[in-house]
């Protein structure tokens, strides 16, 4: 414990900085280029992001070559100058400590390299410890306290890391793996997974090893106390000098052209406590985080260590209230949701074809609108499956179509997770269940050429309702590396659709008979800047969307406020209703999903509820739509946990009421 850094973590937590990357973007680095990059022609803006970050009470300073490594600087032409890039990181994250006078720990910043071991890649493991090795040479030389693996993914990579750095000093090594909101890596690693690090790197091991990015403070904490309790079980626990763990502000959401982070200072603060509790030596933030995150954090750590020297505790004490929060991985706002609708009969070799007698999705909306017809349209969202097996959704499917539910709405790769294609699923959905569907269908994955395609694609399987969105950034999801496409945005993916449904492709070409495609838009009533909204949705129609769908909405005013400022909606409205299942879930909504706000009187609720909280959540989900029905023509129903019997009951009791109120 001769070590500096190790004697002070074994006195107390340390409060790491926050995001770095995500800072630089929002100060004006671009994003199309290598922010290490600015170590050598902007270091005023680099060191000045540190010096925020210690005036706000950071205590371990992270050096800015988090893609400090060939691989990543060959991509900007940089792959000669990671000697330079390193040293400068180190040297410029000290003179930021010299200037804000503050005794905090360099932290040698380290990412991983974007290259993939057999099978996957043909990077070998040798190629990796020379990249890592070449890279800490810099940091060492630049002055780093220890070192800071993170975000890795491929718990072989990270061994290598470790490796590398062992073979250069015998610096503290702090070694970190990113899982997503499920509690996966991107190669499939659990957190349970992570004790393999310890079979192979025996006493080579790290002193700290922990959990950085991939998701906010909720899961991250989820997905510790998994960690921890493993380790802790097989012994390595007790070897080690502690653990860290930095989580994002959230899920990113883009506004604006720019990336913003959903949780609040006080959100991440919150946290802080368990985290401690539970064993954490090493807390921050990673992206979204900013000194404003830093600094309430600090406050809620101080107050922690200050009651507990009060009262004589340890900081390890293991209550029985550090329990997982719930997490409901679902993300809304003009990114992932698309539609597919089978109005028409399919046929294949497989398949008996299957007649969907009913009128195209934005005539029948209409006619609910204009009063023609009575009724309410109920769709209920169902995720593809991760893998090529169907048999539980079409199960689910056939189940909510028995319960009245009037069609399927299928996402597009959500939250950017990899999983079968929407298409696809939908078209097994109308044929297996027999049910009408809405394709969510996104920008992000396909390129001019690919989207209408798959647009014609969707005609002639008889998928014929399409929600147009932008879609999750790749950044968000399970395979970051991606590149993502954007080459229209949603209210151009509308254009694209209304052309094909005029018998021309985007190039004025004809395409012999024109499609029939019901074209839906997403419309976040809650979004922070409603001028930015308004304006996006007034193109949307402009661009020929016939209906929209909400982001989920926990109060009416949600809706009546938006519409009383935008003016009557013309065309159909889909309301989103997403049941809360229990308090930790509605405040993990709130703070860390883009794109959905929940009121305190709910969350209040929710947290009164206790036990009965799944019970509550869909008592007011059903009394909301109550007073939602004259408002909008019809609603979609997003499933918590996959608990798509209770979307049955809610549609069941719906169509009910609706009969009850029809003889009435």
């Amino acid at each position: 414990m001769s070590n500096p850094f190790l004697t002070a973590i074994a006195q107390r937590p340390l409060l790491a900085d926050g995001g770095l990357g995500t800072l630089l973007y929002s100060r004006g680095a671009s994003p199309e280029g290598s922010f290490e990059q600015l170590n050598l022609v902007n270091k005023d803006m680099v060191q000045q992001v540190h010096v925020d970050y210690m005036n706000a009470g950071a205590e371990v300073i992270e050096t800015n070559s988090f893609s400090g490594n060939r691989f990543k600087l060959a991509s900007f032409g940089l792959e000669k100058e990671v000697w330079n890039i390193n040293v400068w990181a180190a040297k410029i994250a000290r003179n930021a400590r010299e200037i804000a006078g503050q005794p905090a720990f360099i932290a040698g910043s380290v990412g991983p390299t974007g290259k993939m071991l057999p099978p996957l890649g043909n990077t070998e493991k040798s190629e990796l410890y020379d990249a890592f090795r070449e890279q800490m040479e810099g940091l060492l030389a630049g002055g780093v306290d220890l070192f800071m693996i993170e975000t890795m993914s491929s718990l072989d990579e990270l061994v290598q890391a470790v490796k590398a750095a062992r073979s250069l000093s015998q610096l503290p090594i702090v070694a970190q793996v990113s899982f997503s909101p499920e509690g996966y890596t991107l190669f499939g690693a659990t957190p349970e997974d992570t004790l393999r690090i310890f079979d192979q790197l025996g006493v080579e091991m790290p002193e700290i090893i922990g959990i950085n990015c991939g998701a906010g403070p909720g899961p991250v904490f989820d997905a510790f106390l998994r960690m921890k309790s493993t380790l802790d079980n097989n012994g390595v626990g007790s070897r080690l000098a502690g653990f860290s763990a930095l989580p994002n502000a959230g899920q990113p959401s883009l506004t604006g052209g720019r990336y913003t982070f959903m949780s609040r200072p006080e959100y991440c603060a919150s946290y802080v406590e368990p985290f401690v509790r539970a064993g954490v030596k090493i807390i921050g933030g990673c992206c979204g985080t900013t000194p404003e995150h830093i600094r309430a954090m600090r406050k809620s750590l101080d107050l922690y260590l200050q009651n507990t020297k009060e009262s004589g505790t340890s900081t390890l004490t293991d209550l029985p209230a550090l329990k997982s929060p719930e997490v409901s991985i679902t993300t809304r706002q003009d990114k992932s949701r698309s539609g597919a609708d089978t109005t028409h009969s399919v046929v294949d070799e497989h398949h008996e074809p299957i007649e969907h007698p009913v009128a195209p999705l934005k005539d029948r909306l209409n006619a609910f609108k204009d009063g023609s017809e009575n009724g309410f349209f109920v769709s209920v969202e169902i995720d593809p499956p991760k893998g090529a097996i169907t048999r539980k959704l079409i199960k689910a499917a056939k189940m909510l179509k028995e319960n009245g539910v009037d069609s399927i709405n299928v996402g597009d790769s959500p939250m950017a997770r990899v999983r079968m294609s929407s298409l696809a699923t939908c078209q097994l959905i109308g044929n297996d269940a027999g049910i009408e569907t809405i394709i969510h269908f996104t920008t992000r994955d396909r390129n001019l050429m690919g989207i209408q395609a798959d647009l014609l694609g969707c005609q002639a399987l008889g998928v014929h309702n399409i929600l147009a969105l932008t879609g999750d950034p790749p950044a968000l999801g399970n395979y970051a590396h991606a590149t993502a496409v954007y080459d229209v945005d949603s209210i151009g993916l509308i254009r694209i659709i209304t052309q094909l449904n005029e018998g021309k492709d985007i190039a004025g070409n004809t395409i012999g008979s024109p499609t029939n495609l019901s074209i839906g838009c997403a419309l976040n009533c809650t979004h922070e800047d409603r001028a930015l909204e308004k304006e996006r949705f007034k193109r949307k129609l402009e661009a020929g969307a016939h209906f929209t769908m909400t982001q989920p909405i926990y109060q009416v005013n949600d809706l009546t406020d938006f519409l009383d400022d935008y003016g009557d909606c013309p065309v159909p409205i889909l309301v989103g209703i997403m049941p809360l299942h229990s308090s930790k879930h509605a405040e993990y909504l709130h703070n860390e999903v883009p794109g959905i706000t929940i009121p305190k009187k709910i969350r209040q609720a929710m947290a009164k509820a206790g036990d009965e909280g799944a019970v509550v959540g869909l008592e007011l989900a059903q009394a909301l739509l109550e007073q939602v029905r004259t408002i909008c023509q019809g609603t979609y129903l997003v499933p918590s946990f996959g608990r798509y019997e209770d979307m049955g009951t809610l549609a069941t009791r719906l169509k009910q009421k609706l009969v009850s109120g029809s003889r009435n």
